[in-house]
């Protein structure tokens, strides 16, 4: 019999080690698709199905009108020149410059190209608002008055961050009509100043839980918004004693043809939450993948539509800006994520002044970055229970006058065989230990509210090893039902009150 146990033990253990390394494997592979997708999108520029360019009236009549059809064409030809010229900085290809640019532009694009790819130096334009000045009467020739918010950043080795400035400018830009579209002939800069913002005060504690629907998770949540569902789970979380709720906001959600259905969700979601008396806190950007120059002007056009509903609402505590961006550091490189975190800092701050940001690190040793642009120090704890305190008191220890915030930490009750690798009653003593670890911290938020019956492979990756753990980390099964997690977070949050 003895030998028997053994035997079979033997064979769970082999089961499990197939099971670990073909998941393995399978997540390698993954990887390699993500890098190469998005090598091919740094080569292939993917226009914005919105137009970014916003016009204004001309100041005096023009000797030709100045038609909305004109502005879409113009306005799209000035979008797409500044997007070739991040595009050909970030892949060192300079065959599409011709594109979009042509006379003394086309030379200076150039040369900015030589020069960037010498000495590490990138400029992206994220925002144009255009005043025409003057239209050719046979429609050759087009001249504006542009006001546009630029990033200037250097980083000679790809990790390191020399510097970056966030500046609004104005200048005259000049556009002449060839035989494949308008191009901009020359671009006069006449004024720039910095973008400079002050930090928010924040205080208070929030306790509560990270949340997507049980049925809809991830990349389902907008586009199958149910406001009835969203203010039946939080409620749900209200009976746990939460206090606060963790959303995300998708980016491709917020973007396209259906970006005003999602902001029209957005402030559905805060008005319940501010009825039930949850504080929310929106993290942006999330499933985010491509951070190529390109695609940052969209993001800033993101940020246009999502901001204004944000720092309108009573509801919002603050803002995280991007969901464990240190994860994104070995494909993109840590510098180009830091810039375009400090951009994206910065054109929040500028938009939505006094709205509190964040930034959810995936770990406690990253979460002494950006101090200097946070409000308040934000990082997830899914490492031992039994260092979860020392890690909490060294982020405690740099973070100044911020209040530190734990906004993921959880436990998968996922029971593979007999408590194999965990069940319910263990989940719960889990989360037991490490709520008590983190007891000095200003918050914490459990991942999540719900089991997910369907886990998004785009999100946790293609293992199925890892979406079973992912699928059962909730404190309510897929059916509401509350598991033994669902009492220990009540009694943590009741005495937080």
């Amino acid at each position: 019999m003895t030998r028997l146990v053994v035997y079979a033990f033997g064979f769970i253990v082999a089961t499990f080690a197939v099971l670990w390394a073909a998941a393995h494997v399978f997540d390698r592979v993954q990887a390699t698709r993500v890098a190469y997708k998005y090598v091919a999108s740094a080569l292939t520029p993917a226009p914005s199905a919105d137009l970014t360019v916003t016009w204004a009236a001309p100041d005096a009549a023009l000797v030709r009108p100045f038609t909305p059809a004109d502005a879409t064409v113009i306005g799209r030809a000035l979008q797409e020149a500044w997007q070739i010229h991040a595009v050909a900085q970030d892949s060192g290809i300079s065959d599409l410059i011709a594109d979009r640019f042509t006379s003394v532009a086309q030379d200076r694009a150039l040369q900015s190209l030589k020069d960037a790819q010498a000495h590490g130096g990138r400029m992206i334009v994220l925002k144009q608002h255009a005043t025409p000045r003057f239209f050719h009467k046979d429609g050759s020739l087009f001249q504006a008055h542009v006001e546009t918010v630029v990033a200037r950043y250097v980083s000679t080795d790809g990790d390191t961050l020399t510097t970056l400035r966030l500046t609004r400018e104005s200048g005259i830009a000049t556009l002449l009509h060839e035989s494949n579209g308008w191009r901009l002939m020359s671009w006069e800069r006449r004024t720039a100043e910095p973008l400079v913002a002050d930090r928010a005060p924040l205080e208070g504690e929030l306790f509560g839980f990270n949340y997507y629907p049980a049925e809809t998770p991830w990349r389902e949540f907008w586009p199958e918004f149910s406001v009835d569902l969203v203010a039946q789970d939080f409620e749900a979380m209200k009976a746990l004693n939460a206090n606060s709720v963790r959303v995300f906001l998708t980016r491709d959600a917020f973007l396209g043809q259906a970006a005003q259905n999602a902001v029209n969700d957005l402030q559905a979601l805060l008005a319940v939450a501010d009825r039930v008396g949850l504080r929310v806190i929106p993290t942006l950007f999330d499933l985010k993948q491509d951070f190529g120059l390109g695609t940052w002007a969209q993001d800033a056009e993101y940020l246009g539509h999502v901001l204004p509903v944000l720092r309108a609402s009573p509801a919002v505590a603050f803002v995280d800006l991007k969901n464990e961006p240190d994860l994104d550091f070995q494909i993109h490189g840590t510098a180009k994520i830091i810039a375009w975190l400090r951009t994206m800092a910065g054109l929040t701050r500028d938009a939505a002044p006094g709205l509190p940001l964040s930034i959810g690190w995936s770990t406690a040793d990253h979460a002494h970055r950006l101090l200097d642009q946070m409000d308040a120090v934000t990082f997830h704890d899914y490492q031992s229970a039994d260092g979860a305190a020392a890690r909490l008191s060294a982020v405690q220890a740099t973070a100044g006058d911020r209040p530190v915030y734990v906004t993921e930490i959880g436990d998968s009750s996922f029971d593979m065989l007999a408590g194999f690798p965990g069940s319910e009653t263990s989940q719960a003593q889990r989360l037991d230990q490490r709520l008590q670890a983190l007891s000095s911290a200003d918050g914490v938020m459990v991942w999540t509210l719900h089991d997910f019956p369907n886990v998004d492979a785009s999100a946790v990756g293609g293992s199925p090893w890892v979406q079973r753990l992912q699928a059962s980390f909730g404190v309510l099964r897929e059916d509401g039902t509350e598991k033994p997690a669902a009492d220990v977070v009540r009694n943590a949050f009741g005495r937080r009150r």
